[in-house]
């Protein structure tokens, strides 16, 4: 063959394996996937560099361009398509002081820090310390989805910790950009004045966001509207790997911010146009391909990141001294989400306890984010950038050794988050008694329940048997008699254990939007035939929205209450449906208690 493969095939097509051998091997080890990658990927750099040839960020296949525009956006709309945008709108107020104001204190703590103590000798140390600020600012969103969906965290809590994530890096990266040009004008000779970086910073910022914004809404409102045009599948997922790269492409073309315009295409698209427009199959489709593209981008995001750790930590004082440094001021910086979780609380009925806020601080994990905001300073250090002074073109340059340090102070705490809070993560809210594991009394109720099922099918194939005169009736009778009483027994415990059990209540609530979602349904499908009054089915429609809102709110005060250890056991948080939804959840319970077998 005379064609040559290129050079960073090899190196890739092994990290993929060896991704996948690791999720092979973990069935046996009690350690999240992606803890486990960057743990073999530091392994690997120690022991050889033979397989990850030609992916090194100094001109191979790991770049900035590549994070940002390749590996990011699939990444950022799987996670955004998936949340559910009403339980994003119920915490939007602790989510948007993480995501701004959270950001900009975390940036000036950590550049106070880092100047104080690494760089206060320097001309331009403060400008350094606002650097490295800007780029551990933010958590990763990459990183904070791959650990909460590993670990099974409480509902609310992951939509908190990836609601602050998916929104906080448009922030970040903005703010980054913001602090680069205002150090490049510096280097090049020029003067600034803090009132007019402040009032341009924030025009900027606005611009940047509002751009981003714009651009995710027009393109996921085309999206929707493609998306209810179409019946093939393979069309209607090709749209969504479109609208993932596009969206993002398209707002950074416009000098918007390409992360925040990937966050809300995937919200609008993963809200409204997949449940309204797309075909079941399409819909199912789409969550298979988007977890798969999650999962091959994270193996070898992860791997690389783990491989590229030990290239840059050495083992001497000067660097446990910058490690230890960075990893403080990081901690330190974080510790902003108590004051700010306060301030939001003042506005929630829900609010978040001091537990919770231990858990939001410590999930604070950075990845990728400040690895593509390294290596775009890496282009600043070798080939210099092109800066507008007086009347030309100054290059200027950022010196190595200040790039070192940075690289440095970065990965220490990319490490110590991934790796240290990642391991501590789970014993941490088991800890807290916030884990998202079974208690005995619900492993107990989810048992009965498993038992109650199994033996119904039993009976139903038993009574499918004699029917077929396969069995005579004396040894139907005689083997449906073990599964009836297991039925039976069952059933007693499901109703003792259904008073206190949060798997029963979440049951009845899943039920309860169900029936709510089938009266949508069949009120749209009125409309379209013409069957009804729009304007009457409008307004009903209004009306079911609203209490499908209030059944989503339900539910997760069901699942707070009881987590809560010092909130009244006995407070109602009944939601009255019965003038929209017939069955009350007394008839649920009684549908799902019930004995229909076909035995009889």
């Amino acid at each position: 063959m005379s064609v040559i493969p290129p050079t960073w095939l090899e190196g890739l097509l092994g990290t993929l394996i060896l991704a996948l051998l690791v999720a092979i091997a973990i069935r046996w080890v009690r350690l999240p996937y992606t803890i486990a990658l960057v743990i073999v990927g530091l392994i690997l750099g120690w022991l050889g560099e033979s397989m990850f040839e030609g992916i090194e960020p100094s001109g191979g296949l790991l770049s900035a361009e590549l994070i940002l525009f390749i590996l990011l956006p699939p990444l950022l709309f799987e996670g955004s398509s998936a949340m559910h945008i009403e339980k994003l709108k119920s915490n939007w107020r602790t989510i948007s002081l993480l995501a701004i104001p959270g950001v900009i204190i975390n940036t000036l703590v950590i550049a106070l820090i880092c100047w104080r103590l690494i760089w206060w000798g320097e001309d331009y140390g403060f400008l350094y310390g606002l650097l490295i600020g800007s780029i551990l600012a933010a958590t990763d969103p990459v990183s904070v989805l791959a650990l909460v969906r590993s670990l099974g965290a409480p509902k609310r809590l992951a939509v908190l910790l990836e609601g602050e994530s998916l929104f906080n890096d448009g922030t970040a990266i903005v703010l980054f950009n913001i602090i680069l040009g205002t150090t490049l004008l510096v280097f090049a000779g020029g003067s600034i004045e803090f009132g007019a970086v402040l009032t341009s910073g924030i025009a900027d910022f606005l611009v940047v966001v509002a751009v981003g914004a714009v651009v995710g809404y027009i393109c996921g409102m085309i999206a929707n509207h493609l998306l209810h045009q179409s019946e093939d599948h393979l069309v209607e997922i090709a749209l969504t790997v479109a609208l993932a790269f596009g969206s993002f492409l398209l707002a950074e073309l416009m000098h918007g911010s390409g992360v925040i315009s990937v966050v809300v295409a995937g919200l609008l698209v993963g809200n409204k146009g997949a449940p309204e427009g797309m075909t079941p199959s399409a819909r199912v489709g789409m969550h298979h391909f988007w977890e798969v593209i999650s999962f091959l981008v994270n193996s070898i995001l992860f791997l690389i990141v783990g491989y590229e750790l030990q290239s840059v930590v050495a083992w001497d004082s000067h660097t446990g001294f910058l490690a230890l440094v960075a990893v403080s001021a990081a901690l330190i910086a974080r510790l902003v989400v108590f004051p700010l979780t306060r301030i939001a609380n003042l506005w929630q009925t829900n609010k978040i306890d001091g537990r919770w806020q231990i858990a939001m601080w410590w999930g604070g994990l950075r990845g990728s984010i400040p690895i593509a905001m390294l290596l775009l300073l890496s282009h600043i250090v070798h080939d210099g950038q092109a800066v507008v002074f007086g009347d030309g073109l100054v290059t200027v340059k950022l010196g190595e050794e200040i790039y070192h340090e940075m690289l440095v102070l970065a990965f220490s705490v990319i490490f110590f988050t991934l790796v240290v809070q990642g391991l501590t993560m789970k014993p941490l809210l088991n800890k807290l008694g916030i884990a998202g594991r079974l208690a005995e009394s619900e492993a107990r109720y989810e048992s009965a329940l498993a038992r109650l099922v199994a033996s119904r099918a039993a009976l139903r194939k038993l009574s499918a048997l004699s029917s077929q005169g396969m069995i005579s009736e004396k040894d139907r009778e005689r083997l449906a008699e073990k599964y009836q009483e297991r039925i039976d027994d069952s059933k007693t415990k499901i109703v003792e254990l259904s008073e206190t059990s949060l798997v029963h209540a979440s049951r009845v609530e899943s039920a309860r939007r169900d029936l709510i979602r089938a009266e949508i349904e069949a009120l749209r499908n009125a409309e379209r035939l013409g069957q009804l009054n729009s304007h009457v089915i409008e307004k009903t429609l209004k009306a079911l929205d609203a209490a499908l809102t209030t059944s989503e709110f339900a539910r997760e005060e069901i699942v707070v209450v009881n987590d809560e250890k010092d909130i009244d056991p006995d407070i109602d948080i009944e939601v009255d449906l019965d003038d929209l939804i017939p069955e009350t959840t007394e008839s649920i319970v009684g549908k799902i208690s019930s004995d229909d077998s076909e035995s009889e």
